[in-house]
């Protein structure tokens, strides 16, 4: 049905995400990278913080923290001195330099100057791409999508020579959306390796902010796909895009490297779990493994016991476009109605759904909320206190999530996850029935 968006003159508890930080969250998933912000101070200290919050783990970032005389008088400077001493200092693979809302307006030629740098520098063992990811425009998961692609057009200038080489058989390279935790991505690895295939992760997120312990300290990321792998990425087979966002980076290598694309807009529910196992197994030419037809089974099982609890209830869901676009058409699938489905940038996504999106904050939806009903609230840790005021429960997912241990782990997708979230939304929604009875 497509999107709808009011102009206000105060936006009341906002929860929308700046690009930018979906640009460090892209940058985690590749190895030894480095994030560079080129703006204030601030922007990287408050992006650091949240993500440390919501994942629990050290991120890797920087910045040229420019003052106001290097706005005035431009950074070029700022930015050339961080990127010597990040080269100096820590001799990253990935250099990623994302500018700022404060950069975007001052008119910085930030892809003036990395052209020139590259030409002085000559990088050979260090991919330095950069993106413009201006805070008033999209979101986190446009920063991220961009970022990626971003990276995509590196890999694909550096390996020319690969880009007409015959396409390895049964190679696949899986495009990671945004709103895919690293329990998502480690979950659909699992998935698509089980059909034969080899796996190429871009961003690979299941290996660097997955929570595994490792001894000693580097300011770089310490997982993630490395740079002499990501050559491989231009001799798969295909290419499986999860998420809308990811088009244009699937798009990207199709047009220059000839590689074909598969997208699936979600992953979560028993239908679109369906096709993406019918995809593999028509793709492989093998069955499906036994364990995922006991998962589905255990799916099948766990929506018959919960379909009492679930069915008619009342929704009100406030997440990324994509992730939004997922746990709707769950809970069509459950048949629970959405009071009000609120995002924080328009998408083309949401020319696919049967209901409306509203372009807001949280407190467009509390207002939808209280003029609807709604029966539980699912969305970011930021959401909860408006859940409270109108005595209704709450459903952590999303970014941030930040009172909760575990959700950088948590799985929504494939039978699996799909089950995990009818038990957790399911034993929400009756602790509200409870309540209501007390």
């Amino acid at each position: 049905m497509g999107w709808k968006a009011e102009a206000k003159a105060v936006s009341i508890n906002p929860m929308k995400t700046g690009q930018p930080l979906g640009g460090v969250l892209a940058l985690q998933g590749f190895y030894r990278a480095m994030p560079l912000l080129h703006g204030a101070q601030g922007c990287s200290a408050f992006i650091k913080a949240l993500m440390t919050r919501h994942f629990r783990e050290p991120i890797a970032s920087q910045t040229t923290a420019l003052h106001e005389f290097n706005v005035i008088f431009g950074g070029g400077q700022c930015l050339r001195e961080g990127l010597d001493t990040i080269l100096e200092k820590h001799k990253p693979s990935f250099i990623g330099v994302l500018s700022t809302a404060l950069t975007e307006v001052s008119g910085e030629d930030i892809e003036g100057e990395l052209r020139a740098y590259r030409k002085e520098k000559a990088l050979k063992d260090t991919l330095l791409v950069g993106v413009s990811l201006p805070d008033f425009r999209g979101s986190l998961e446009s920063g991220y999508a961009k970022t990626t692609e971003a990276v995509i057009q590196g890999i694909l200038e550096l390996g020319r020579d690969e880009r007409t080489r015959k396409k390895s058989k049964n190679r696949i390279n899986l495009l990671a959306g945004s709103h895919l935790t690293p329990g998502d991505v480690m979950e659909l690895k699992e998935i698509v390796s089980s059909f034969g295939f080899e796996v190429i992760v871009l961003p690979d997120l299941s290996t660097s902010l997955s929570g595994h312990l490792l001894t000693g300290h580097t300011p770089l990321t310490r997982g993630g796909l490395p740079l002499d792998y990501a050559r491989h990425v231009l001799t798969a087979e295909s290419t499986l895009a999860v998420g809308e966002s990811m088009v244009p980076a699937a798009k990207l290598l199709e047009q220059q490297a000839g590689i074909p694309y598969k997208v699936f807009p979600s992953l979560l529910g028993l239908q679109a779990s369906d096709q993406l196992f019918a995809y593999l197994a028509a793709r492989s030419r093998q069955e499906v493994p036994v364990r995922y037809r006991w998962q589905r089974e255990f799916l099948l099982d766990s929506m018959l016991d919960a379909h009492f609890v679930f069915g008619g209830k009342k929704a009100a869901v406030a997440l990324e476009p994509d992730h939004l676009y997922s746990v709707a058409g769950w809970l069509r699938e459950m048949g629970a109605l959405p009071a009000a489905l609120v995002s924080s940038a328009p998408s083309p996504v949401f020319d696919r759904m049967e209901e409306q999106v509203w372009i807001g904050d949280w407190g467009d939806l509390e207002e939808l909320s209280e003029k609807n009903g709604a029966d539980v609230w699912i969305g970011s840790s930021h959401g909860e206190q408006g859940a409270e005021r109108l005595g209704v429960p709450f459903y952590p997912c999303g970014f941030p999530v930040f009172d909760r241990f575990g959700s950088s782990l948590a799985v929504g997708i494939g039978y699996r996850g799909t089950t995990e979230w009818i038990n957790g939304m399911g034993n929400i929604l009756l602790a509200g029935e409870r309540r209501k009875f007390a």
